[in-house]
């Protein structure tokens, strides 16, 4: 680390102390690698100590001053601090070794510490970039945004330790409470669908659902409808939409809204009827909470940070992207791109769900299946990341014994193939193509 930084971001006789700690009582050395890690200590040296105070626990010793000597002996830094003698100077200090509150707080210095030092790496960096003529504007808002999300992670992660049981459950209480209120009232919020509501339990805060299905089957059209449902509870939805460009989104929506057959209109074909019914949903939709971003292409970490803003500046509560192959990460291979943008996904789900309680849809590709062939969770396309890491798949396919021109509505199945939070099975829907409306069964 690089300690030409701001000496109040260094706090040489807090590391010590810790370290006073950690060597004097081995609990404490579990306590605190549970907050900070060798690289957070300001100090290189107290770091590497650090580090063999781990390492020796790990090898089921006392780390004492002499086991760190045998450890540490031979390090430049640690041998021209005087060695052993530099660790019982440590050890010599006063030091209330035995509450487990000092440690935390001795910790959560330390880290609160890394974090500023880290973040004034990130702003001197951005500086630097935003003088380089090479690199454009959008290039240096897509860095700076990567590096403070992940500064944001690792704030979380520090400030997410591990908890008794009895914290959680107060954290518990409000939601069990709302429940136990209000029969018939879900943990997440609704599909907008009773069928889909009563196996899925609706949308549960921080989930991510992934809806998958082969091309042209549907998927879109699903998550719209979901859309247009949950706007009506007056839900804020947003629409991260990397296939379709928002002015087809929506009259995709206004057309699911007034019963409009989509292809006539976009033909030239269609009837008075339709015209008289499309001014109407136009007003309709437009009074929605429905917010819409159609940039192609977006790199997985932009995307993530758009997610969480959507949250916050719109509180949008359901986030729908389409599709999750149409977003970019850095990768040696496809399968590592696709898990990259996977997990980006999941960690904005989180996000959100701590944010406003919102969960995201995400549509997914699969890879080639046979006519006939049911989908499984091997055919997520690219990636088995995605699979790991939703905490729902849904599959999107033709009603067993439907046929090619067939009239309609017809047939579509939605299989619950995963679901953390409630049973697998199969859910059957009427699906009409004019207007890509679906409806459930009676």
């Amino acid at each position: 680390m690089n300690t030409s930084l701001p000496q109040s971001f260094v706090d040489p006789a807090c590391e010590r102390e810790l370290l006073a700690a950690c060597i004097a009582n081995p609990g404490a050395s579990s306590l605190a690698a549970e907050k900070v890690s060798p690289e957070d200590f300001g100090v290189p040296l107290h770091g590497k100590i650090f580090r063999a105070v781990i390492e020796v626990l790990a090898d089921g010793k006392k780390p004492d001053e002499f086991a760190l000597d045998n450890k540490l002996r031979g390090e430049p830094a640690y041998d021209s601090a005087g060695g052993l003698h530099f660790l019982i100077e440590i050890t010599g200090s006063d030091v209330s070794f035995s509450r487990p509150s000092a440690i935390d707080g001795l910790a959560e210095s330390i880290k609160t510490n890394a974090l500023r030092r880290k973040f004034q790496q990130t702003v001197n960096s951005a500086q630097r970039r935003s003088e380089d003529p090479l690199q454009t504007v959008g290039e240096q808002i897509t860095d700076l945004r990567e590096s403070v999300t992940q500064l944001e992670d690792e704030s979380e992660m520090s400030q997410r330790g591990m908890i008794h049981v009895a914290e959680v459950t107060r954290e518990l209480g409000p939601i069990l409470t709302r429940l136990s209120e209000r029969p018939g009232e879900m943990i997440g919020f609704s599909t907008g669908f009773r069928s889909l509501d009563r196996v899925s339990s609706g949308f549960p805060p921080g989930g991510l659902t992934v809806l998958a299905a082969r091309p042209s089957m549907g998927k879109t059209a699903f998550a719209l409808d979901v859309a247009l449902r949950v706007a009506k509870e007056e839900i804020p939805v947003a629409i991260f939409s990397l296939e379709t460009p928002r002015d087809m989104l929506q009259l995709r929506l206004v057309c699911r809204h007034g019963r409009i057959d989509l292809s006539s209109l976009t033909s030239g074909q269609a009837t008075d009827e339709a015209w008289k019914r499309l001014a109407p949903a136009i007003a309709a939709v437009s009074q929605l909470p429905i917010y819409v971003d159609d940039r192609p292409r977006p790199k997985a970490a932009d995307l993530r940070w758009r997610i969480r803003a959507a949250a916050r500046r719109f509180n949008a509560k359901l986030v729908i992207v389409d599709y999750l192959q149409l977003a970019t990460a850095r990768g040696e291979t496809r399968n590592d791109e696709v898990a990259t943008v996977s997990g980006e996904l999941q960690a904005a789900a989180r996000e959100i769900g701590h944010i406003n309680g919102g969960a995201l849809l995400v549509a997914s590709q699969l890879n080639r299946v046979a006519d006939g062939e049911r989908p499984r969770l091997s055919h997520l396309r690219d990636s088995g990341a995605i699979e790991q890491d939703a905490d729902a798949v849904w599959f999107l396919c033709e009603a067993a014994g439907s046929r090619p021109g067939q009239l309609e509505p017809f047939g579509k199945e939605l299989e619950i193939a995963k679901s953390r939070n409630g049973p697998t099975g199969t859910l059957h829907f009427n699906y009409i193509g004019q207007c890509m409306a679906f409806e459930e069964y009676a």
